[in-house]
């Protein structure tokens, strides 16, 4: 019995269906764990989902090609966010940001991959095409992150005050197009980042369209 559910585990990760896992993690991280700033409480959950999504994607990585070294990558960051947990150590934060920001490069790419392969495009893909954007938000609120560690309070303009987790509204602003102005970049290079998130998040939505419809044609002819 435990073997046979086990099996059954091992399939669903296989399917399509684990993108709305995915989709789920990501959506409660982004949209209601980070607003919760940096509380005890808001550390903790913070903390829960992101050992969560590491474990969603050390499951769904055992079904693609070479998962060796993405599995091994998913153990490195659970370690190292379990540690910058119970303690604050400057060089381990950038360990736990680095091997995040790696992670979730590597999981966007399997996840898209995976998306946008031949076949009648479904409500699961669609999910995982939205888990590629969110996840897109997520890198680059890593990277905005490292930056603020690396230069200090000099990288933003008007983070003085705010939580690490605000570094996923600037993401998520800029991503959208929104751009408030309450955080902005202050160094070239953080500004060119910026440039290049919001690049991403005009054409990602136009590309995807194109492609989602391109591929229910072609199916449709199959049928």
């Amino acid at each position: 019995m435990q073997k046979f559910t086990f099996r059954r585990f091992e399939q669903f990760w296989a399917t399509e269906k684990s993108l709305g896992v995915l989709l789920f993690i990501l959506v409660t991280q982004i949209f209601i764990v980070f607003p919760l700033g940096e509380s005890r409480f808001g550390r903790l959950a913070s903390f829960t989902f992101y050992i969560l999504l590491l474990c969603a994607g050390m499951f769904y990585f055992t079904h693609t090609q070479k998962n060796t070294g993405k599995v091994l990558l998913s153990i490195v960051a659970v370690a190292s966010l379990c540690i910058g947990f119970f303690a604050k150590l400057g060089p381990l934060d950038l360990v736990k940001d680095f091997s995040l920001l790696l992670f979730c490069l590597l999981l966007a790419w399997a996840v898209l991959v995976k998306t946008f392969s031949e076949g009648p495009v479904t409500f699961y893909r669609i999910q995982g095409a939205i888990v590629v954007y969110l996840l897109l938000s997520l890198i680059f609120s890593i990277i905005y992150q490292i930056f603020f560690q690396l230069n200090g309070a000099g990288a933003f303009n008007g983070t003085i005050g705010l939580p690490e987790s605000s570094f996923m509204y600037l993401s998520l602003t800029t991503l959208t197009s929104t751009g408030y102005g309450d955080i902005t970049p202050a160094l070239p290079v953080t500004r060119s980042l910026a440039n290049l998130e919001s690049l991403i998040g005009q054409l990602y939505p136009a590309i995807l369209i194109a492609r989602l419809v391109s591929m229910e044609y072609e199916a449709s002819k199959n049928r």
